[in-house]
């Protein structure tokens, strides 16, 4: 998408449509944009048209407002932002990507003002970064395997009136984000017949060859992952002939002004079957996006060169498919995990954190001070949250706010549940030193995780059960059905 900018004002732009951006104050729609660049007889039309229509600038409401040849200009567009008092950007953000779903393959080019600081209480900055954002990532479209494709998409975004470094450079930053979050919506939305372990290490080799100086990738196949004795991911592997595959990047500045290594982890199910605990064919329709973890992980890595972090950060995906064969475990067998302990396989359709065990355990091998993990973990988060918020856990406080307040700059939205210590025992196994499932159906987010904290040997974490934002069932303002690449941005305001 291009971003253009005019000293036109909106009336003197030769667009497909002008967008007006207003909301709900108190007793009346407020403009965000100014009307004064067109004539007094087309504010009067355009007044009448949105009190004829009930507009009432709910967000994501629109009013269009089609226009004759006198005007450069096709049409004028109204676009709510929802109620003043209660705004907050991601309103914004929200707003704007569903405008430009709506307008997919009927309009390309959009002109806009920029509100000012004092309309709308962001940074000028900021405001062009969630507008870029939303125009950006409501704009996406996975039609790699579809036969006809849409000729007119939203492709220019015209600015009137003002061209600052600030607004530059929030759009910059929003086409980097933007970026990171396609790749990993692609990588989710992908056939599993292609996103296959080696699919997804030759794309972190190729990640790391682009900037070789900061960039490096290791890919222990087989062989080098029983060496290191990773014997939990190669427990679920084992039930394929395809090459399982364990991925590690690592980013490292040129100078470091902190004292720290980040350690990303990525659920790398590249297709979940359930294993010998087969899912029902409903249960298995979706479940290339099990991977959403490791394409969080490459997704971040493809710009991180451009974020620049001041500290090191490494990327673990421990990458296999979770299929049926003779060869598969089945309930009772017992793998042991690279930091030595013992995992009795009570459930093979609770694989993921069986791999994740071994991809924490190589984070703590080396030497992460913090780490940051991310998996369609649990049903039992959806039950609890529903299917648009994260489930939060963690082991440290301060860790956890950061996360937080990067997660809603990011307008995703994220929840911190309890690590309930006294519910360690609901793991414990008879003949292992944990099992992977609990003895109880109750608290399975919570149990989870306390699973997995058995692996980070007391290293600050917080794990992100994104079972639900991950993976639209149906398209929302950011996107049509299918991945979301939900935590790319989060971990990009981090990482900033």
């Amino acid at each position: 998408m291009q971003f253009e900018f005019s000293a036109n004002p909106l009336g003197k732009i030769s667009t497909d449509a002008v967008l007006i951006l207003a909301r709900q104050s108190k007793k009346e729609i407020k403009f965000l944009t100014d009307l004064t660049s067109f004539n007094e007889k087309l504010r009067k039309a355009l007044l009448k048209a949105i009190e004829t229509a009930g507009f009432k600038a709910k967000r994501g409401e629109t009013l269009n407002f089609y226009l004759g040849e006198d005007f450069l200009a096709k049409s004028i567009i109204v676009l709510g932002l929802g109620q003043e008092q209660e705004f907050i950007a991601d309103d914004l953000r929200q707003a704007v990507g569903s405008l430009a779903g709506k307008v997919r393959g009927k309009i390309s080019s959009i002109a806009l003002q920029i509100p000012s600081e004092k309309e709308i209480t962001l940074l000028q900055k900021d405001t062009a970064q969630v507008i870029a954002e939303g125009s950006i990532l409501g704009s996406y479209e996975f039609n790699k395997y579809k036969t006809e494709k849409s000729e007119k998409n939203l492709s220019t975004i015209i600015i009137s009136g003002v061209n600052s470094t600030s607004v530059k450079e929030g759009i910059e930053k929003a086409k980097i984000y933007c970026e990171a979050t396609i790749l990993a919506r692609d990588l989710v939305n992908e056939q599993a017949a292609v996103a296959t372990p080696t699919y997804l290490s030759d794309l972190a080799l190729s990640i790391a060859k682009k900037d070789p100086k900061h960039l490096t990738c290791k890919v222990f196949g087989k062989k080098e992952a029983e060496k290191l004795g990773m014997e939990a991911f190669l427990g679920i592997a084992r039930a394929v002939d395809a090459e399982p595959k364990f991925i590690v990047l690592e980013y490292t500045p040129d100078k470091m002004s902190k004292k720290e290594k980040l350690a990303l982890v990525g659920k790398g199910i590249t297709f979940d079957s359930g294993g010998i605990n087969v899912k029902t064919g409903d249960g298995m329709i979706d479940m290339k996006c099990d991977m959403s973890g490791a394409a969080i992980v490459l997704g971040v890595f493809s710009v991180i060169s451009k974020i620049n972090p001041s500290f090191p950060v490494l990327g673990i995906v421990a990458a296999t498919p979770n299929l049926i064969s003779g060869t598969s475990l089945v309930p009772g067998d017992v793998v042991k995990a690279m930091n030595g302990k013992t995992i009795e396989v009570l459930n093979t359709d609770a694989e993921g954190r069986v791999t994740m065990a071994d991809s924490l355990s190589y984070a703590v091998k080396e030497k992460a001070t913090k780490i940051l993990d991310f998996a369609t973990l649990t049903g039992a988060c959806m039950v609890a949250l529903g299917t648009d918020i994260t489930g939060l856990l963690s082991n440290n406080k301060d860790l956890a706010e950061e996360i937080k307040k990067a997660a809603s700059a990011a307008g995703e939205k994220m929840w911190e549940l309890p690590l309930e210590k006294d519910y360690k025992e609901l793991n414990k196994s008879e003949v292992a030193d944990i099992a992977n499932i609990p003895n109880t159906r109750y608290g399975g987010t919570i149990t989870a995780a306390l699973f997995l904290e058995e692996f980070v040997d007391n290293t600050p974490w917080v794990h992100l059960d994104i079972a639900g934002p991950a993976f639209l069932a149906k398209p929302n303002e950011l996107g049509p059905k299918g991945g979301t690449g939900h935590g790319v941005r989060t971990v990009l305001n981090l990482l900033s």
